[in-house]
């Protein structure tokens, strides 16, 4: 074993600022071969903290380029630090014969060196992906070579299950200040003084190379440069601090669920960093499943750390999670954009994300409330803390938007809440609940207008396991309980007596079905969630518009006192609530329809119905007309032979074709023009009513 006399030293590991220290001999340091060994010191760029050597044996890998203006030579070497002895604030380097190198297998004088090293402090067996350090650099045996294509790129991992072992064995460390641009990383011989200057003062920028004592004498003596190498951290930390808050009391609380730890997902943890520039491509995402347990600071909980690699950018208006943790069942969930706002104030930014730095520690202290996330602080640690503002999240708390009535285009609040819990032996986090029966009963006793144009409830998710079913109805309905389905009635009345509606969360435009009502629309159960709540609200009734035409002729008809009747029709129904399915009740009857003054229009709104039963008489909706002349009826026995001339939406009704049956929400419009012999012509208009929507979309139910 050779020993260079304080060639490769290293110093300062976690080094700071201002301190001086002569670690660099004015003695030239010749071999027995006398050829001129290329030395080194180092320092680990660790901002704000005190200087000091590695504590153990530290390997380091050093890929060195050499040129003088014709092609480079490039050679790998490794060298060991030892452990930092007391009174030293750096480590003494020791090589193998067979790594040492020197100027002179350089081009010698004409030469001009750059230096890329890689390390992981205090390690000397890593093994990353299945290379050691050493194989990471490009290969090359024990001397120089060249290269068709410069290749300073390594690849690097961080584990997805993250403990104290792989957290120290994949803190990589890189150095690349020693290059063409880079900074203070030579130390230029003083021929004044006679000695190398002192640690880490008047260091040089760019390349190491050959100085002459004179400058005219070319051929004259001089000595070659000392290279300074400076360590940097290349992946990015979070530290995630839990603190136990209100509605935790008692021993046994506060607990992580079984087997689960707090989640860093989808972030950045493979890739290749090129030593030369500092940056990292190709980059694969993933979820760090576990973090490393720390030992918590006095009033913290839990006290946890990821590695992973930088660059990962926090968007100001992301709703992407970044965290996840449970605690006693209860599922949390930290978006990028709580993320961004606890940090804004600490960290420079350009208003729109964070981008996750090299060597930085993004250190998250979070206050956990039963029912809410109460407190965020959170910190950037270059080694250092820096504290930011203070955020109150919400958690699962229940709220609606702005439900809007679609006759006077104003925001209604004519309505109730209720809700379902969907119980299931089979509940996970991944649960679709479609058991839409039960019992609505549990009704919201308080909404409250948000700043937001929506509602807050009284209601908060009980955990993360609880996924509900809410329904909507016009206020102060009375839901009756059935051992099927809840419902409420409804009735046929005049119009604007009674308009009878209800909501549901929806995942698409809904589309009313004879057996199923709104299924296939609704939204499954609903979990946790920090999103609004958006109802679609449905008018449950149809409308039934007659009006009534003649001729000019002297069969023309006099409509004043005229009567228009539907006959054989289901004045009552039921709405069921999980589904919005509606089923006529009662015995069909006759209904005596509201008209204008001049007996031309009639309007009823009526519970949506089939307009045929069966074959008999008695199993078909007619109308009958009874005008005020000489008291001539005109009779309409089938509704349902009718045929639908204009269509506004043929979701339920196809243009052309008989209308059979009557649908909620949709307006039908019945010409008859009537002569003093008979009916001479019968017209049919269908239009659907607007729906009254709240911002109808899919519902995120992890947000």
């Amino acid at each position: 074993m050779k020993v260079l006399f304080r060639s490769l030293t290293l110093a300062a590991l976690f080094a700071a600022s201002a301190c001086s220290n002569e670690i660099v001999n004015e003695i030239e340091e010749i071999d027995p071969s006398s050829k001129t060994a290329i030395s080194f010191s180092v320092e680990e760029n660790s901002a704000h903290m005190t200087r000091a050597g590695f504590t153990a044996s530290t390997k380091i890998a050093m890929r060195i380029k050499s040129e003088n203006g014709a092609a480079a030579k490039y050679t790998r070497t490794v060298a060991t630090a030892s452990a930092a002895v007391s009174g030293k604030e750096y480590s003494d380097i020791t090589t193998d014969g067979a790594y040492i190198r020197y100027w002179d297998d350089a081009f010698g004088r004409a030469a001009k060196l750059s230096v890329f090293a890689l390390a992981v402090p205090d390690k000397t067996d890593v093994v990353n992906n299945g290379k050691s350090v050493e194989e990471k650099l490009t290969s090359g045996g024990d001397g120089w070579f060249t290269e068709a294509t410069e290749n300073e790129k390594i690849n690097w991992m961080v584990s997805t299950t993250q403990t104290a072992a792989t957290i120290a064995n994949e803190d990589l460390t890189y150095s690349n200040n020693i290059k063409e641009g880079g900074q203070n990383g030579v130390y230029k011989y003083d021929f004044t003084t006679e000695k190398y200057p002192v640690y880490s003062a008047d260091l040089e920028d760019g390349q190491m190379k050959f100085r002459l004592r004179d400058i005219a004498d070319v051929t004259g003596p001089g000595k070659f440069d000392k290279g300074h190498l400076i360590f940097n951290h290349a992946l990015s930390r979070i530290t995630v601090n839990l603190v136990k808050g209100a509605g935790f009391e008692g021993a046994g609380s506060f607990q992580f669920a079984s087997g689960t730890n707090v989640q860093v997902l989808n972030v950045p943890v493979s890739g290749g960093l090129d030593l030369s520039a500092g940056t990292w491509s190709d980059v694969n995402s993933d979820d760090i499943d576990k973090m490393v347990s720390l030992t918590p600071a006095a009033g913290v909980a839990y006290s946890l750390m990821a590695q992973i690699l930088p660059d990962y950018e926090i968007s100001k208006t992301s709703v992407t999670n970044l965290l996840s943790f449970t605690i006693d069942n209860n599922t949390y969930y930290i978006t990028q954009a709580q993320m961004y706002d606890a940090l804004k104030n600490a960290v420079t930014n350009d208003g729109t994300k964070i981008t996750m730095a090299q060597g930085s520690n993004y250190i998250f202290q979070i206050t956990v409330n039963k029912t809410q996330i109460a407190n965020v602080t959170a910190v950037v640690e270059p080694w250092v803390d820096v504290t930011s503002a203070v955020w109150e999240p919400s958690n699962a708390r229940i709220t609606l938007n702005s439900i809007y009535d679609s006759q006077s285009g104003e925001s209604s609040t004519n309505f109730d809440l209720y809700r379902l819990l969907d119980e299931s032996p089979t509940i996970s986090d991944s649960y679709v609940g479609k058991n839409w029966g039960g019992d609505y009963t549990d009704k919201a006793s308080s909404l409250t207008v948000n700043g937001n144009g929506g509602w807050d409830t009284d209601w908060y998710f009980d955990n993360n396991k609880s996924y509900y079913h809410f329904r909507t109805v016009n206020k102060d309905t009375a839901v009756v309980t059935s051992a099927d389905q809840d419902y409420f009635e409804i009735h046929a009345g005049p119009e604007g007596s009674t308009d009878p509606h209800w909501g549901a969360p929806m995942t698409q435009e809904p589309v009313y079905d004879v057996a199923k009502g709104y299924e296939d629309a609704l939204s499954p159960a609903i979990g946790a969630t920090k999103s609004n709540i958006n109802i679609t609200d449905q008018h449950m009734l149809s409308k039934v518009i007659v009006n009534l035409q003649t001729t000019d002729g002297a069969d023309q008809v006099d409509f004043t006192g005229s009567k228009v009747y539907i006959t054989q029709i289901h004045k009552e129904g039921q709405v069921q609530m999980g589904n919005g399915l509606i089923t006529p009740t009662g015995t069909p009857g006759q209904l005596t329809m509201d008209g204008n003054a001049a007996g031309t229009q009639f309007t009823y709104a009526v519970v949506p119905q089939a307009l045929v039963r069966g074959s008999n008489d008695d199993d078909y909706v007619g109308i009958t007309i009874v005008t005020g002349d000489n008291n001539q009826y005109y009779i309409v026995k089938k509704l349902s032979e009718i045929v639908a001339t204009s269509v506004d939406n043929e979701k339920n009704q196809a243009q052309g074709a008989a209308i059979t049956r009557w649908y909620p929400g949709h307006t039908y419009e019945y010409t008859f023009t009537l002569k003093k012999a008979a009916i001479d012509k019968v017209t049919c208009t269908v239009q659907g009513w607007v729906n009254v929507v709240a911002d109808n979309k899919e519902i995120s139910l992890e947000d």
